[in-house]
């Protein structure tokens, strides 16, 4: 499978999916796990991607913060917690979708994909919905809550599944190389 879809189904597995509050969320576990998957081939398929290291980082780090989370006392005293530490927990996960839409937009307006503009402004929207957050609840900036900044994240980590879905199969973005044209058959000679 392309790079890019094992990422799709691992956002999609952890945007679309919860755990009662009395089970293990193995779903957020299993997400991350598929996007960690993605992440590798994507970075053995394109050994040129700019910050891969950082992305690697972060796509174990945000795996870590899943299985650590996962558990229903963890879930329950992070719905408890501050709002800085629910926060600090969602920040792997979204920088990960923030930096890989940084390289992919990159590599994609490089090789002039018009197309590219939009992994930018997922970026865009998902940066804002990070630096949102403690803006609204550490500075008191409540009308940033109120004007639905967080839905504009989500809006960006939607985006970013349906650009993996759009361009998995692209070789700027990890796909396989299209297969060779078939060489014409030569011409007999003709015998005089």
């Amino acid at each position: 499978m392309k790079p890019l879809y094992w990422i799709a189904i691992g956002l999609i597995v952890v945007v679309f999916t919860g755990a009662p509050d009395d089970k293990w969320d193995v779903a957020e576990i299993v997400g991350n796990a598929f996007v960690l998957i993605g992440w590798v081939q994507l970075s053995r398929a394109l050994p040129d991607l700019p910050l891969r290291l950082t992305l690697s980082y972060l796509a174990v780090l945000a795996l870590v913060v899943a299985a650590a989370t996962s558990p229903p006392d963890a879930r329950a005293w992070l719905d408890d917690a501050e709002p800085a530490v629910v926060w600090a927990s969602s920040l792997p996960a979204l920088g990960f979708q923030a930096v890989l839409c940084h390289a992919l937009a990159g590599r994609a307006q490089a090789r002039r994909v018009r197309s590219g503009v939009w992994w930018r402004i997922a970026e865009v929207a998902i940066v804002l919905a990070l630096v949102a957050n403690p803006l609204a609840d550490g500075a008191g900036w409540t009308w940033l809550k109120d004007i639905g900044i967080g839905a504009v994240g989500l809006a960006g980590v939607l985006l970013v599944i349906i650009l993996c879905i759009a361009h998995g199969p692209a070789t700027w973005a990890g796909g396989p190389p299209p297969p060779p044209e078939p060489a014409e058959p030569a011409e007999p000679e003709k015998q005089t």
